[in-house]
């Protein structure tokens, strides 16, 4: 499914959540380690979880709690959350626009990191989902 959100490096302990609050089918995650399982809430910090898989220990291992995930299998395509007044820090694109740090890649206006290939979020979004 084109137009899959793909979670990049500059959300690295940002974790800002306005992606949370407009995502209608809550497929943003966050870790929990001490509970060891991803979950989405209905409202980024008001505790009512909606979702929560288990998360492959060794991709989870890479960022763990610094980073948000999006689960592909439940992402919609809806482009809420990858819209340029919503992440703060430009870290969220669609799975085919996800830079690979070339002269033609288009970064998101508020990508800390341009200039980096970020195409390791791809794989890794799908790797960290387990169940």
């Amino acid at each position: 499914m084109s137009g899959i959100a793909i979670i990049t490096e500059a959300c690295i302990d940002v974790k800002d959540k306005a992606c949370v609050d407009v995502c209608p089918v809550q497929c943003i995650y966050e870790y929990d380690p001490a509970k060891g399982i991803l979950f989405s809430e209905v409202e980024a910090g008001n505790g009512e979880i909606e979702n929560q898989h288990a998360p492959s220990p060794d991709a989870i291992a890479i960022f763990e709690d610094a980073v948000l995930y999006v689960n592909t299998e439940e992402c919609t395509s809806c482009t809420a959350c990858y819209q340029p007044d919503v992440c703060p820090v430009g870290a969220i694109y669609t799975e085919e626009l996800v830079p690979d740090g070339s002269e033609k890649s288009k970064y998101n206006a508020n990508d800390p990191n341009k200039g980096h290939d970020h195409t390791f979020f791809v794989q890794h979004s799908r790797d960290v989902f387990a169940d």
